[in-house]
């Protein structure tokens, strides 16, 4: 464990409806949110839940603040909250029952599913606080979602101890945080907007912004404040260098690699150099590092340890992970702490019984100059599995877009390929798009991807 005696102040997550009912948790449209409002959001929700007896509830709250105290109302009900895009079908049967925010949530499309919508809950009856706060959840469970990159997202199920710890490393290794407001491109439904979006502001007292700041434009709002900026690559690498610099304390970045102009980028309109973070949803925090020249390599966070064996892939040894964790990723070892990331580690799948590396399939559509990035996913047809590609197109030739039909573009690219891939390997369905489906993590999800496929192409 961290020793944090005397260093630090930070807040449980049971403790956070114990604080001084005046201290600021968020501001909404520019109006503050306290705990004394969380607290009476949390009860009534929880007696909303007490009337329900479903175990399995997804939490999908447009509102950070609605976000916290479904949260916190479902861990006081005793219920598992799962963090999920109930739009997407195919995750469905991972829960039974709706804890929402939306107003516009088109609930027929979910007759089977019970509904809470903190909008329209009675508030008679409700329980008292006493009731609610002397009940602890220390080993209380949430479940989040891989972000599927090849295949449907696969469930993690996280502690409230293991949330909690990895702040607690956070703040070891960077001190304690001195900002007075964070600020979020990301959404609190994933494993890294939970972390520092929800967890960090909560543990440390610090308020945040409940709507996401995707522009440059919008930070000038907050520029007064002493700001932490939690963001992603996609983000900083669409900077505006024309525009005015928006000092900010602090600009966290992870879903991938900066390059070394990029992060010179964000200094220049943030005036700090990135803290990018490597990790995963399933690891939690790895290593971090900020680019002062062009080389730099990645740091291990103080308690992680990674194992390296030439024949197999890098151990992760973390306290916040019951067992020692293999991972997706080539390392090259500098040294005990520090390491190079050369990319993910071949994405394999089977095809009529041979094996069939998606990341070589990718190299090669990649290294071509009409392409700006490639991602090759397995498909079902016809009971048999098929590959399909989805092709953004680099800058100088969206114009093919409009010039050819689909056809004559999987033609051409067909035949640039022909000489590199087998006939098992070659994608028997193209997608050329402008911009690649990205979420607010900055990722490309299957299910978001698998979803151009679904409707036929014309031709």
């Amino acid at each position: 464990m961290v020793n944090t005696s005397g260093s630090t102040r930070l807040i449980l997550l049971s403790k956070q409806l114990l604080r001084p009912e005046h201290e600021i948790v968020a501001f909404r449209n520019n109006q503050s949110l306290t705990i004394g409002e969380l607290k009476k959001q949390v009860l009534n929700i929880t007696n909303a839940l007490n009337n329900h007896p479903n175990k399995y509830w997804a939490l999908y709250m447009q509102d950070s603040f609605n976000f916290i105290a479904g949260l916190l109302a479902l861990f006081y009900s005793n219920k598992q909250p799962i963090l999920i895009n109930p739009y997407q079908k195919e995750m469905k049967h991972h829960y039974d029952a709706l804890l929402i925010d939306d107003i516009k949530f088109p609930k027929q499309q979910f007759l089977d599913k019970q509904f809470i919508d903190i909008n329209k809950i009675d508030k008679n009856n409700i329980i008292t606080e006493h009731q609610l706060i002397t009940s602890g959840f220390k080993h209380h469970t949430l479940t989040l979602f891989t972000s599927g990159s090849t295949g449907i997202p696969k469930p993690i199920e996280k502690s409230v101890s293991q949330l909690e710890l990895e702040i607690q490393m956070l703040e070891f290794d960077w001190g304690k945080f001195k900002n007075n407001l964070f600020v979020a491109s990301v959404s609190h439904h994933h494993m890294y907007g939970l972390t520092f979006k929800i967890m960090l502001p909560l543990s440390c007292k610090i308020p945040f912004i409940c709507e996401p700041v995707l522009y440059q434009e919008q930070l000038t709002t907050y520029s007064h404040k002493k700001i932490i900026y939690i963001t992603t690559p996609s983000i900083i690498k669409n900077l505006d260098d024309k525009l005015p610099t928006i000092n900010c304390d602090k600009v966290i970045s992870s879903g991938g690699k900066l390059t070394y102009e990029e992060a010179q980028l964000c200094r220049k309109s943030y005036g700090v150099l990135p803290n990018e973070i490597y990790g995963s949803s399933e690891t939690g925090i790895i290593a971090t590092r900020q680019q002062t020249q062009a080389d730099t390599p990645w740091q291990l966070f103080s308690l992680i340890r990674i194992e390296y064996n030439q024949s197999k892939s890098p151990l992760l040894n973390s306290p916040l992970l019951p067992q020692p964790e293999p991972l997706n990723d080539e390392i090259k070892k500098l040294n005990e702490r520090q390491f190079y990331l050369n990319g993910r580690i071949d994405k394999i799948i089977k095809i009529s019984e041979n094996r069939v590396s998606l990341t070589f399939i990718e190299k090669q559509l990649n290294q071509f100059d009409e392409v700006a990035q490639a991602i090759v996913i397995p498909l079902e047809q016809n009971n048999r599995t098929i590959l399909g590609t989805v092709i953004e197109l680099s800058s100088s030739y969206k114009q093919l877009l409009q010039q050819y039909s689909h056809f004559e573009l999987t033609r051409y690219f067909r035949l640039l390929l022909k000489d590199t891939l087998s006939l098992i390997e070659m994608p028997k369905k193209w997608r050329f798009v402008d911009v690649l489906p990205k979420n607010s993590q900055g990722k490309c999800s299957y299910i978001d991807l698998k979803i151009l496929f679904d409707t036929p192409k014309k031709q």
